[in-house]
């Protein structure tokens, strides 16, 4: 599979395989720590004929010393493609996340235990 979209946001919806995605985020900004903090991550996926079938993808949010911010949660996905559907569209919302310090993060995404992508944003305070 390959990753033709990853994007940290406000929110994102996925309507019938279109997704929505409201102000993408690089990074944040908070007044104080500790900080919880709601954001989306939209992901597009390309299948490859040879991926079909049973799949976990697991993703995970990682501070920089490699500590659990969200530990992996895996989703099964049953991967088909169709005449001409070559894409899987995600869209997920998390809600009060909590970030104890300023610093840098990336969002980990595995399928089936190996590393497709990651995506690094940073948290500061001002």
């Amino acid at each position: 599979m390959k990753v033709e979209l990853y994007a940290l946001c406000q929110g994102a919806y996925n309507s019938h395989g279109q997704l929505t995605i409201v102000n993408t985020i690089d990074n944040f900004v908070v007044p104080s720590f500790p900080a919880r903090i709601s954001f989306g991550l939209a992901l597009k996926f390309y299948i490859l004929p040879e991926e079909e079938g049973e799949k976990v993808l697991s993703i995970s949010i990682l501070d920089e010393d490699n500590n659990s911010i969200i530990p992996p949660f895996p989703a099964n996905l049953h991967i088909e493609r169709m005449d001409r559907a070559s894409h899987i569209a995600i869209a997920l919302n998390l809600q009060n996340v909590l970030f104890e310090k300023p610093g840098k993060y990336d969002v980990h995404l595995e399928l089936d235990g190996e590393r497709l992508d990651n995506y690094a944003f940073e948290i500061e305070q001002r």
